[in-house]
């Protein structure tokens, strides 16, 4: 197994959420066309570079997948699991990633539900926010479902005020404030910091 490491700095667009209490996505990916393979899923919550509030971020109500026993490697602030069961991932260390192999089902959900200081109580020195990346590889760490360069199927990011704010890549996947409500939210601007991509060889 190895780790490529990319230094990111690439402006994307990205949909808005309100900050200042836990903000909750639901995340629907469509996979029927993985469906009975096995591959891997893989969670990061990163601070940037600089100064960073602290920030949580738990993985919950995950279905669609399988796990595959004895699979799940947890790096840096991430603990829990293996999925179906709860995963936090913290940005208390430079890089913090669960990572497990499953069989996909036709389609694959989760919520994601951001807390800590950094969402509920912006402190006005932070310089740099924190950034959460999902992928989706194959058995052999290749990228599965979306033609993003560093491999991501979807991205978050969390400013210095406490805003939250996403970017889809992947055509298959779809972000909601609420189960009951796909709704795409407005477009902006934000710099993406402090991803890496972990493939298998």
């Amino acid at each position: 197994m190895k780790t490529i490491l990319s230094s990111i700095a690439i402006a994307l667009a990205f949909g808005a959420l309100s900050a200042h209490a836990d903000v909750i996505l639901y995340a629907v990916v469509d996979t029927h066309t993985l469906a009975g393979t096995t591959g891997y899923v893989d969670f990061q919550f990163n601070p940037g570079p600089l100064t960073t509030q602290s920030a949580s971020l738990k993985i919950e109500n995950f279905a669609g997948a399988t796990y595959v026993a004895g699979s799940q490697v947890d790096t840096g602030g991430a603990s829990g699991g293996p999925l179906p069961s709860t995963v936090t991932l913290n940005n208390s260390t430079s890089y913090n990633d669960d990572y497990e192999s499953v069989k996909f089902g036709n389609t694959l959900t989760f919520a994601l539900d951001f807390g800590g200081n950094a969402i509920n109580a912006p402190n006005g020195t932070a310089v740099s926010g924190s950034s959460f990346a999902f992928s989706l590889s194959d058995a052999g760490g290749n990228p599965l479902l979306t033609n993003d360069p560093n491999g991501f199927d979807a991205v978050v990011n969390i400013n210095t005020k406490g805003m939250v704010s996403y970017t889809l890549p992947s055509p298959s996947v779809t972000f909601a404030p609420e189960p009951t409500s796909w709704l795409m939210m407005g477009g902006g601007a934000f710099a993406l910091l402090g991803l890496k991509l972990r493939s298998r060889s």
